[in-house]
């Protein structure tokens, strides 16, 4: 049965990849989904099991602020949305689901997820047994790694996720970060949010002080292969841009000009750091 379920794995993969490539909202033309060999198409979706982020977040709260973990005991169930994955390199072995109270990571041991999790793909998560905390306080749903909050595997991911048919952008709320995030970082870690008219880097930069707006986007030389620049000039304690020297477009030249930022609004401690999932999400005013 693995050595089945792999071959229609690998014939999905092909079939999607010869799909042509749509705009970045979609990832790709959206396949379909209502008998995805991929997930358990066995779980039954039933409204009683179903709690939301928010309530996961109020539930866990001690393991999410105390950087630890907790297995999850009930037969509970999640519905969400997928917000941000893998497309753009930026994103490694994690999606990124939102609902209508909150968002929060998910942990996933696998890489080339978004062919089966596209942005606007909606879920059904099977909860029972996946554990949820925090790493730098910011929520997280995998499984224990060495004593704290990780990824899961791909075959217990696959386990516990059904695709459901709805693929719907309309269910993703984007928020303005500086009118409405930025002040709450437990209610708007993980989610989608907007940075109207900022300017990434600073030449002045305690970051980097030979970094300067309109050279790479990322440079070589850091040593766990993320970059965090400047948002706005402002210090690196507040608000940063997270980058990776693997992302598709870590050789782009940053604008020198404002531009409008879009991204996941990650946090580690008391610092935001916005997560681009692609570089459609930069845009020059």
């Amino acid at each position: 049965m693995r050595k089945i379920s792999y071959i229609l794995h690998f014939t999905f993969i092909i079939a999607v990849a010869m799909m042509t490539a749509s705009c970045f909202d979609g990832d790709w033309d959206t396949p379909d989904m209502t008998n995805p060999p991929y997930g358990n198409n066995s779980i039954t979706n039933e409204a009683s099991k179903q709690v939301t982020i928010a309530d996961l977040k109020t539930k866990y709260a001690s393991a999410i602020s105390g950087s630890s973990f907790q297995r999850i005991a009930d037969d509970c169930q999640l519905v969400c949305t997928v917000i941000g994955n893998d497309i753009g390199g930026n994103i490694y072995k994690q999606i990124v689901v939102q609902d209508p109270t909150g968002a929060m990571i998910v942990g996933i041991n696998g890489t080339g997820l978004f062919p089966f999790l596209s942005v606007g793909q909606q879920l059904l998560i099977d909860l029972k047994d996946l554990c949820i905390g925090g790493y730098g306080q910011q929520t997280q749903l995998g499984d224990e790694y060495n004593g704290s909050i990780g990824r899961m595997s791909t075959e217990k991911w696959e386990e516990h996720v059904k695709i459901l048919p709805t693929h719907d952008m309309s269910q993703i709320d984007t928020i303005d970060f500086f009118s409405v995030a930025q002040n709450d970082m437990t209610r708007y870690c993980g989610h989608l949010v907007c940075l109207k008219n900022v300017v990434i880097g600073d030449a002045g930069s305690p970051i980097a002080p030979e970094y300067k707006a309109g050279t790479t986007l990322t440079y070589n030389g850091s040593s766990n292969g993320y970059v965090h620049h400047s948002i706005n000039n402002q210090s690196m304690n507040k608000l940063l841009l997270r980058t990776s020297t693997y992302a598709d477009f870590a050789s782009w030249v940053i604008p020198s000009t404002p531009v409008t930022l879009y991204g996941i609004a990650t946090r580690y401690r008391d610092t935001w750091q916005i997560l681009i999932r692609a570089e459609e999400d930069i845009k020059v005013n």
